[in-house]
């Protein structure tokens, strides 16, 4: 048997003819049955034609329909291509633009921020303006603008409310000594304190300025709808802080460039003025209670005074006091001193029954406020005698020895124009002429002996004397308590009324307080 190059047999080929044909066959035979169910050949080429002609025109639309698609598709793929690069530039320009509008904003927000920083910074330097324009920079308080902006407001309300208020002028006693032994730091140390206590001493509604210096002023509102009551409802808040102000303050100062911690007491005088609705004195309510406060301050402060018609002698005899001691600066305190020693004196003779016709609480009043006019003819000797530092000649001693004439001259005279102030001028008189008057007749201006001398000057030469004798001058030395009590002692009977040294006995102690209290500076 021979095989072919593929490696089949001849036979095998014979077969696979062989089932071709007979394959070929079934189709003719079916072809056959199918022509005999057609009538004729005609037909079924027709029927053929009909076939492929629905079949090419179906292709063709078909065709069409495939052409329309893919041009339609390349259309929209051209279309899509544009509207792709179209959204690409877009994307591009949107994002160039989202970075700028990025750009812009992140501008926008530095401009805003420092905006906010600098009107920060405005709002911070406005209220730096505002407290320097309205508050006193050291302590903080309202100032005198501030002040006045508030006593307005306050006379409106008082207007609306019907009911008055008070204004209390503080005057420190004793701040210059402060500054000139320890400096102005000390000095200022002091005046935060003092502003700290008037302002824990008074209601939330009031008002607590520094008026310059060591000077405050205190705005009291609302404090009742009758006088009466107002006025003592102010005088209680103005004695609570005149004791508050009398404690000691801690204070460091420099001492030898080493700091050093010390207490200091400093008093307050303290002036007070009632104000209702009344617009025509509000112009001056700070005048008035500045007046008052100086009234309290000329006998020897640590006091509250009010400013009303009551006060009228007290300011006249103010008035005297100031001019009793302008042409004396050495000896300004000596005044101050002389009232407390005869008060003091004077009181304690009171309570002996050492002269019970001519000592009660009404004569110890009058002498308290008459006392510092004793030298007030000292304004009538020439400066350079008054002023001396050398022993005086003869005929300077004898004018000197006339200021007790000259003080009942210039008294008598006021007494004639100032007729409501007969009594106390009067006494003030009797001091003023009879205070260098000795018990043995051996004194001036007349040489009275005994109680021939009037009982204000046998009072006042024990004042007198010890604070001269106490007190340092440009011509000597001041002497210690002890020495100068000792000197008076040793004079009862020649030079002062032996009954009245029994009560100097007893208060030779309470001499040398006022002395300290009062010191010339």
């Amino acid at each position: 048997m021979v095989k072919d190059s593929d490696g089949h047999t001849q036979v095998d080929a014979i077969q696979a003819m062989l089932r071709r044909i007979a394959l070929l066959h079934q189709s003719i035979q079916a072809d056959r049955i199918s022509l005999t169910q057609v009538q004729t050949p005609l037909q079924e080429m027709q029927t053929r034609i009909a076939q492929v002609t629905q079949s090419l025109e179906a292709s063709e639309k078909t065709f069409e329909a495939v052409a329309m698609i893919h041009r339609n598709s390349l259309e929209t793929i051209r279309e899509t291509q544009v509207a792709m690069a179209a959204l690409q530039a877009l994307v591009a320009t949107d994002q160039a633009q989202l970075q700028e509008k990025d750009r812009v904003l992140h501008a926008l927000l530095r401009i805003i921020e420092d905006n906010r920083i600098s009107m920060k910074a405005s709002a911070v330097a406005q209220s730096a303006l505002e407290t320097l324009a309205f508050n006193d920079p050291l302590t903080s308080l309202p100032n005198r603008r501030l002040l006045q902006e508030r006593l307005d407001r306050a006379y409106l309300n008082h207007q609306r409310n019907q009911s008055f208020g008070a204004v209390l002028f503080v005057d420190l006693d004793r701040f210059k000594q402060l500054n000139d032994q320890y400096g102005h730091e000390a000095g200022d140390g002091l005046l935060k304190q003092v502003a700290v206590r008037l302002q824990q001493g008074i209601r939330d509604t009031d008002t607590v300025a520094r008026y310059g210096g060591d000077e405050f002023v205190i705005l009291l509102c609302d404090l009742a709808s009758d006088v009466s009551q107002a006025r003592l409802h102010a005088n209680r808040i103005a004695q609570q802080l005149s004791t508050s102000l009398a404690v000691p303050y801690p204070l460091q100062v420099n001492l030898k460039h080493t700091l050093t911690h010390i207490e200091y007491q400093c008093y307050a005088s303290i002036g007070m003025v009632m104000f209702g609705a009344d617009e025509a004195t509000k112009a001056s309510v700070l005048d008035w209670a500045d007046e008052a406060m100086y009234w309290g301050k000329s006998e020897g402060g640590q006091s509250v005074r009010c400013y009303d018609v009551l006060n009228a002698t007290e300011k006249t005899l103010a008035d005297l006091y100031a001019l009793a001691i302008s042409n004396d600066v050495e000896t300004a305190n000596h005044g101050l001193r002389t009232k407390e020693y005869v008060k003091t004196l004077a009181r304690r003779a009171m309570w002996m029954n050492l002269y019970p016709d001519e000592i009660n609480d009404i004569i110890i009043d009058r002498l308290y406020k008459t006392t510092p006019l004793h030298d007030i003819g000292k304004t009538q000797i020439p400066y350079a005698i008054l002023h001396k530092r050398e022993p005086f000649t003869p005929s300077e001693w004898a004018q000197m020895q006339t200021h007790t004439l000259l003080g009942e001259q210039i008294l008598n005279k006021i007494q004639h124009k100032n007729t409501h102030l007969e009594r106390f001028l009067t006494m003030a008189k009797e001091m003023a002429g009879g205070h260098h008057e000795c018990w043995d007749s051996t004194g001036y201006p007349r040489g009275l002996a005994g109680v021939a001398i009037p009982l204000a000057g046998r009072l006042m030469a024990f004042a007198d004397v010890y604070d001269a004798l106490i007190s340092a001058r440009s011509y000597k030395k001041g002497w210690p308590h002890e020495q100068a009590c000792q000197d008076i002692i040793s004079k009862s009977g020649t030079k002062f009324d032996p009954l009245l040294m029994q009560a100097f006995l007893l208060e030779q102690t309470n001499f040398k307080s006022i002395a300290e209290r009062h010191q010339d500076h």
